[in-house]
This record gives C-alpha cells, structure tokens and sequence, in this order.
C-alpha cells in the first residue's frame, strides 16, 4: 500500500504533509515547514512518464512515503481518514494546502478533514496559497513555464534554478569535428523545456560548470531528437556516465540553418549570449532575468 525510500518506519510519523510534491517547490515548502520533529511526507503519484521531480528525495531530509492515486482517488472521506490512520498509527496532525482535493471523484476539500478527524483528535492545517510577486505557485504553473521555455519564471516559482539528471550517451561526433564539441543526453522521467537553445549549468563528478544547451530536432543535420550541452570555457576529454543539468534562460528557437558554416556562426553567438547571461548566476540575480 504505502512504500519509502527511507528506513523510518509509517508508525513512528506524527506529522504528516499531503500532496503531490511534483516540483518540490516554494509553496510545498511552505507545507512542510508546519511539520514537527517526527514529521513525513506523504506523496500521491500516478505513473506518468514525466515529472518535474522524480526524485523528491534530492530536496528535503524528510522521509517521504508514497501512495498511488489508484489505491485512494475511489475512497470515501471516512475511508481516506481510516487509510492514513492504519498506516501512521502516532498521526497527531496532518497538513495540506488550501486547494487538497480527496476521496471520489475529488468530493472531498481540506476543510472537510476538520470534520471528518474530529472524532480522532488530529489537528489539521490547510495552508494557504503562497505567492511570490502576485503569482501562486503552483506545479501546474511552473510545467506551463517550462513547457513553453519561460524558465526565469518556472525558476522563480520553484526557488531554483530546474534541473534534470540524464544519461550520456554518443552522437553523431558532429560537434566536435566541425562545430563545437557537445555531451549527448538522454532523459525518459522528466519533463522538459520547449525546444529551443538555453544558458544552463551543468554538473558533473561534484563540478558546475557553465554551458549552452540545445533541446529538439537537429533540423540542420539529421532531424532526430537530441539533447546536447557544450561546456563554456573547459574540455571535458573523459565523457562522465550521468550527468546534472539546469536550464536557466531561453536563448533562442529552434531553427534549420542551410550549411555548417551558418550553423557554427550562430552557435558562436549562443556561447556569447549565455556566457553574458549565466556571468550574473551566481551574484543573486537569477529572478532578474525574467520580468
């Protein structure tokens, strides 16, 4: 029913936060601060093929249980409040956001666990909608965002900077015969950005390096889908097996050029654009860059 990528035990949980957790982002935090010392998340997933966060573990110390939307989305609110009962028997408070939706065909609001936890004594905090510069924070913004290459925003609205963590993998050797050399990617679970070219940062072997990334079909070369970073200003001689990507600002679209040579003279310009771009990362401007 319930499974952890901790060693805590569901028995030993008193607080528990409720949610998707998709993004791990600003307001979610929010959610967790209203935890006690014995506190967990407990995380609703479905089986999509992409995710803003498949692993939630990477951003918080908390463990973090998890339920399939299957198991649960039928159940009454009474039998919801039983479900969470059973598995985390010390449960003494349980926290959600302003807009929790349960039980059957989502019937069921936050407010509606105060009456349904009465009899059990669990206190229960809805927190509201947090917002920064008047926009709510929500995972279905910040996929939005991403989706279509607003990155400064889906940064803001998740605190830092999106990431993906990929696979290396080889290519056509274009880039590093005729254009600038790249590292090839692969990545299946996470959701990425409009296609396009981007100032990033890539990591790799506990270094960060700042770089130029491409997302989409090579329209001037082969048409396949790729995923390729060129580190600025570093040769990389061995390839690492994974490696960490973050997309911090959209460059430019996708576009088929008719030879190498237009090719090359508009990637040179790439690296001048996202080497201007990423030179303000680290002096606390990255929600400049947006608005």
């Amino acid at each position: 029913m319930l499974n952890t990528l901790s060693s805590h035990s569901a028995n030993s949980i008193t607080s528990l936060a409720i949610g998707k957790f998709d993004g791990m982002h600003l307001a979610h935090f929010k959610l967790l601060e209203q935890l006690d010392s014995q506190g967990a998340i407990l995380c609703i997933h479905t089986k999509h093929s992409r995710t803003l966060t498949p692993h939630k573990e990477s951003y918080t110390h908390l463990p973090i249980f998890y339920v399939d939307l299957a198991r649960i989305k039928n159940l009454s609110g009474e039998a919801f409040v039983e479900f969470l009962i059973r598995h985390f028997k010390a449960l003494k408070r349980i926290v959600v956001g302003y807009d929790f939706k349960f039980g059957k065909d989502r019937k069921f609001s936050a407010d509606d666990l105060h009456t349904l936890c009465k009899d059990s004594k669990i206190e229960i905090i809805i927190v509201p909608e947090y917002k920064i510069r008047d926009l709510g924070v929500h995972s279905s913004m910040i996929r939005e965002c991403i989706t279509t290459g607003n990155l400064p925003i889906a940064n803001l609205l998740l605190g830092r900077i999106y990431t993906i963590h990929a696979t290396t993998t080889s290519g056509q050797n274009l880039g590093s015969r005729e254009l600038y050399p790249t590292i090839n990617l692969v990545c299946d679970e996470y959701i990425l950005p409009q296609d396009g070219v981007y100032a990033s940062v890539s990591s790799f072997d506990g270094v960060e390096y700042k770089s130029v990334s491409f997302v989409g079909n090579r329209l001037s070369t082969d048409r396949e889908f790729s995923i390729e970073t060129h580190i600025l200003g570093h040769s990389i001689p061995v390839l690492p097996p994974h490696l960490t990507l973050g997309f911090v600002q959209k460059i430019r679209q996708n576009r088929h050029f008719s030879d190498l040579q237009s090719l090359k003279a508009q990637i040179t310009q790439d690296i001048a654009t996202a080497t201007d771009i990423l030179q303000h990362l680290h002096k606390g401007d990255l929600e400049l860059t947006s608005l």
